[in-house]
């Protein structure tokens, strides 16, 4: 009796693997540029936090479509994170509020801080989620319309959100070792 992956040929298995390997790749990188978002929330000046959230966004694509052999150009990228950003507007408007508690020394750095680093987090993951997916299923920058994403970011940032606050709630209260 043959198991069921002998029934694969091996080009399809290589081929799995290869997707897998540049899927793993990708995660990796946004991770990354994730992880540095948290840490534009040091930023002491109200709103020019947001200048660097938006330009390492626009770094995250980069690094996205060179992985995927994408051609990038820039002000379309920045139109397309702009445009994909403004479907959550909500979210855009904590952000732009945490940023700009920064004017109240100490606890206002400190507050806006926590909220731009917690909110950029899951801005960043969300929109490279969404790219990596478009990049995944073939697609370029140019064929790009955040208008059709735009569900997809939503639920990205709800997931990451959702994410954050288990992480915050777990490790200040849980005992049980993750």
């Amino acid at each position: 009796m043959t198991s069921p992956d002998s029934a694969i040929p091996i080009e399809e298995k290589l081929t799995a693997f290869a997707r897998a390997e540049r899927l793993a790749r990708a995660r990796s990188l946004a991770k990354n540029y994730v992880l540095a978002s948290a840490s534009i929330a040091l930023i002491p000046l109200p709103l020019a936090d947001l200048a660097g959230i938006m330009a390492l966004q626009v770094k995250l694509v980069h690094g996205l479509a060179k992985h995927y052999e994408v051609p990038f150009k820039e002000s379309i990228v920045k139109s397309l994170v702009a445009s994909l950003l403004s479907g959550a507007s909500s979210v855009i408007g904590v952000l732009g509020l945490a940023s700009f508690a920064k004017i109240v020394p100490v606890l206002g750095t400190l507050a806006g801080g926590g909220g731009v680093a917690v909110t950029a987090v899951s801005v960043t993951y969300a929109t490279g989620e969404v790219f990596i997916r478009h990049f995944e299923s073939g697609g370029t920058l140019l064929d790009f319309d955040p208008d059709k994403v735009r569900a997809l970011f939503k639920r990205e940032l709800k997931a990451s959100e959702a994410t954050t606050e288990v992480a915050d709630t777990s490790d200040s209260t849980s005992t049980k070792p993750a």
